[in-house]
This record gives C-alpha cells, sequence and structure tokens, in this order.
C-alpha cells in the first residue's frame, strides 16, 4: 500500500535543520543580493546575454518579493534569477545535485528525452519503471511542464538544457516551487498509471545514479550492460581496435588525467597498418580541464593528415570536451557524428561557488570567457556534419546507432 502523498512530502520537503521548503526563508533577500554581488564580481561579462537593467531589474523585484515566499518558490525564483545571463552561460546558475547546506530532494527516476518524447531510463529500486514513457508531471503534460522548467536550468544551447530538465523535473522543491505535485503519470506496455514515489536526498540520489564529474555536468545516458559505450560510460577512457581492424577507436569520457595515455593508445593503434578511419568518442564527455587535452589534440592532428578522423558527439558534450571539438574544427578536416553539442564553441566556464547565506543554496558564476572557436563565432552549439538520433527503441535494445554509421565502410 502506498504511503498517503501529504507524508510522503512532509518526508521530501524537510530540510537541513528541519527547516521546512512550504515556509518562507528569513533573510530571503540576501540571497538575491549575493547572487547579483557575485555575478557582477566574478563573471567576465556578466551581461553578455541580458542588459544590466533587465538583471537589476528582476532582481530587485524578486528581493522585493523574497520575504514572502515559502523556500520551494524562492528556489524556483533564485534558479531563475541565476540563469538569466542566457547562452553559453551552461556554468552559471544553482544545479540540484551540487553540495548545498540545504540539500534538495529528487524522484527516484533518472529521465531522458528521445524524439518520442521523455523516458525512464533508470529507477531506484523500481526496475519495473524503467521504459516508461512520461505523460504526465503533476497533473500537467511533461513537455508543458518542460517549458516551464527550461528558464530555471542553465545551459549554453537547447542541446545541454535538454539534456539537464531531465533532472530538474524530478526535484521536488522545482516542482514544488512552480505549483505542482511531485507525481509522475507514466505509460507502460499500453497502460498509464500515476506514481507518488518517495524522493530521495540528493547526494542518495546522486550515488545511486553515478556520472564520472562533478554535479554540474549535463545529464546524460545511464550505464547499462550494452553497447559498449554504455557498459564503459564510466570508465575515463578506453580504446578499441574495430571493424576488422580499419577503425581507430578512443572514448573520452572526461577531460581530466589520464588523457596523455588515451593520446598513446590511439596513436599506437592508427599507426597500424590496416587502419584507415579514426574515431574519437566524446559523447558522454561533460568535460573537466583544458591544460589535460593538447597531446591528445597534437595526435589527432597527425593523424588527421593521413586518416580519416570522425568525431561523436552529442548533448552531454560540455565545456573542456567543447573546446577541444572547437579546436579539432579549427585544426583539422574532422566529422562530426551524433547530436549538436551541449557545450558551444566560445563559452563560460570554470565557474567560483557562493554560498547563499539565508537559504544555503550554492550559485555558481563563470570566471572565464573560452575562445576555442574563431572570436565572435556566433554559432551555440557544434552542428554534426550527420545528424544520427539515439531512439528509445535503439536504448533500450542496446544498439549504437551513430558507431554503427561511422564503422560502416566508404
Amino acid at each position: 500500500m502506498r504511503r498517503p502523498l501529504l507524508a510522503l512530502l512532509a518526508l521530501a520537503l524537510s530540510g537541513c535543520g528541519g527547516e521546512s521548503a512550504v515556509a518562507p526563508v528569513p533573510g530571503a533577500a540576501g540571497d538575491v543580493r549575493e547572487v547579483v554581488a557575485h555575478l557582477e564580481r566574478t563573471h567576465p561579462e556578466p551581461f553578455h546575454g541580458v542588459s544590466r537593467a533587465r538583471f537589476r531589474e528582476a532582481a530587485d523585484a524578486l528581493a522585493a518579493r523574497a520575504p514572502e515566499l515559502d523556500a520551494a518558490a524562492l528556489l524556483v525564483e533564485l534558479m531563475r534569477l541565476g540563469a538569466l545571463p542566457g547562452a553559453r552561460d551552461g556554468h552559471t546558475g544553482i544545479f540540484p545535485l551540487d553540495a548545498h547546506r540545504r540539500p534538495l530532494h529528487l524522484l527516484p527516476l533518472r529521465l531522458y528525452r528521445f524524439p518520442a518524447g521523455w523516458f525512464v531510463v533508470a529507477a531506484v529500486r523500481r526496475d519495473e519503471l524503467v521504459g516508461a514513457k512520461v505523460v504526465e508531471i503533476g497533473g500537467e503534460p511533461v513537455a508543458a511542464v518542460a517549458r516551464r522548467v527550461a528558464p530555471l536550468v542553465p545551459a549554453d544551447n537547447a542541446w545541454s538544457r535538454r539534456a539537464r530538465i531531465s533532472q530538474w523535473l524530478v526535484v521536488v522543491e522545482v516542482l514544488r516551487g512552480l505549483g505542482l505535485e511531485p507525481e509522475v503519470e507514466l505509460e507502460l506496455d499500453g497502460r498509464r498509471s500515476t506514481y507518488a514515489l518517495e524522493p530521495l536526498p540528493a547526494p542518495r540520489w546522486a550515488e545511486a545514479f553515478p556520472d564520472i564529474f562533478h554535479p554540474m555536468v549535463p545529464q546524460g545516458l545511464p550505464r547499462r550492460d550494452s553497447p559498449a559505450y554504455l557498459a564503459r560510460r564510466e570508465e575515463p577512457w578506453w580504446t578499441a581496435s574495430l571493424a576488422g581492424g580499419r577503425v581507430a577507436y578512443g572514448a573520452l569520457n572526461v577531460t581530466l588525467g589520464g588523457v596523455d595515455e588515451l593520446a598513446r593508445e590511439l596513436e599506437e593503434l592508427a599507426s597500424r597498418p590496416r587502419v584507415e578511419r579514426i574515431v574519437l568518442d566524446l559523447r558522454h564527455n561533460p568535460g573537466g580541464n583544458n591544460f589535460t587535452y593538447p597531446v591528445l589534440l597534437e595526435v589527432l592532428r597527425r593523424a588527421a593528415e593521413r586518416l580519416e578522423l570522425v568525431v561523436l558527439i552529442g548533448r552531454t558534450t560540455f565545456s573542456a570536451a567543447a573546446n577541444l571539438i572547437a579546436e579539432l574544427e579549427r585544426t583539422t578536416d574532422a566529422r562530426f557524428v551524433g547530436e549538436p553539442s551541449g557545450g558551444s564553441p566560445n563559452l563560460y566556464g570554470d565557474p567560483a561557488a557562493t554560498t547563499l547565506p539565508a537559504s544555503g543554496w550554492t550559485f555558481h558564476a563563470a570566471t572565464i570567457h573560452w575562445v576555442k572557436s574563431r572570436p565572435g563565432d556566433p554559432r551555440l552549439a557544434l552542428e554534426p556534419d550527420v545528424h544520427v538520433p539515439l531512439t528509445a527503441a535503439d536504448f533500450f535494445a542496446g544498439r549504437d546507432p551513430v558507431l554503427e554509421h561511422v564503422l560502416q565502410p566508404g
């Protein structure tokens, strides 16, 4: 028998120190002022996507309302304010899985948007829900809820926002702050049912759905037993010889230590006599450190002089990984396959954090404008030369249509 929804909400919405998300936050206006101050003292160009006047007007209006808002509504409005800097600024804002002094709570589901809609791709202690299509959240169509959530989500472009919304949609406080009950209607095997699921504190949710990097990354696909790029998605990097030795393949899932080792292995594979093509897979790579990839970049540049270079990208290709593909596009004849990148060719990154004094939530602001494409590049994403969508049927059947396309002869 399900626990009553109100009892679940009482459990889910309790904050640190017994504070409730349905009560006002004393001193809330101070949080608004700290968001403004931190952005202006930290960000190299805080008003690149919004005018100073509009930002200040929004902040002043929120500061005036803040004392009357309950904690959930305050969170929503602080997220909205923090995301105002706009495109190319996916490192600036408030992120659900951050180490907040007042942790948030999430429904025990991991969602992903495929061409046919939103699906449950993983669940905590509810494996029977994996594969279900999300129909409604809080009694509203999921697409309508996603449109309401979108202005709260920091993103470089529409693709990193698409990736991240999957997480924001299951944050209990976000749903409550938008006036929605944290319940989901799912369609599975042609039948629809509504579920009021017991939420998890954000640290437990993150532990249940591990990702290879920090909590600010765009939400990607979870690990599965197949295909290989999902089975090995939690490894920093790995290589393989594919297509009967014709393809030297390397997956770089995070741009941190070990990139030089990947470069050496990929260079050795690419030097073999039968190799015709080198493939770098960055579909799971949310970034890391720009200063770790120069050796790999040089290996790929040399290899591209005699081999076809193909780079696999997608909505989770972000931050330092987006910088890497911008440099590859600028300096090689690489062919890009998959989805548009989640990161912009030129972007704002390397965020610095501040703890908001009243609520205890953490707000980040970018500190560097990275220009790895040409200066003034107007693009928000790197579009693939060949767009290969991943369908829900592909994912749940363990198929990898992107790599299958690349491995075709010719």
